[in-house]
C-alpha cells in the first residue's frame, strides 16, 4: 500500500488481511503518524501588571506533532530555561 501524498488525514491504524483458499493471515496493526506544525492560533497579546506584582505569559497554542519545543525571546535575546517556566 502506497500513500504518494501523506497528510494528516492518513494518520491512524493500518493492516493488512490476505487470504486464499487454504485460509487468511492477518497482519498485526501498524500505526501511521504523521508530523505537523501548525501556526499560532493567537494574535498579538498585550498585558499590563502592576509593579511588584507577579506576571504569567501563557505558551501560545499550537496544535503539532511531536509536541513542540518552546523558547522563550526577550528584546530578541533567548531567555534561559529556569525552575520558574
Amino acid at each position: 500500500y502506497l500513500i504518494p501524498s501523506l497528510d494528516r488525514s492518513h494518520a491512524g491504524f493500518y493492516r493488512c488481511i490476505v487470504r486464499n483458499r487454504v485460509g487468511a493471515l492477518l497482519q498485526r496493526r501498524t500505526e501511521v503518524q504523521v508530523a505537523f506544525m501548525g501556526s499560532f492560533e493567537e494574535g498579538e497579546r498585550v498585558q499590563s501588571v502592576s509593579q511588584g506584582d507577579g506576571a504569567l505569559i501563557p505558551a501560545p497554542r499550537i496544535r503539532s506533532f511531536p509536541q513542540p519545543q518552546v523558547t522563550w525571546f526577550r528584546d530578541g535575546r533567548k531567555i534561559p530555561p529556569s525552575s520558574r517556566m
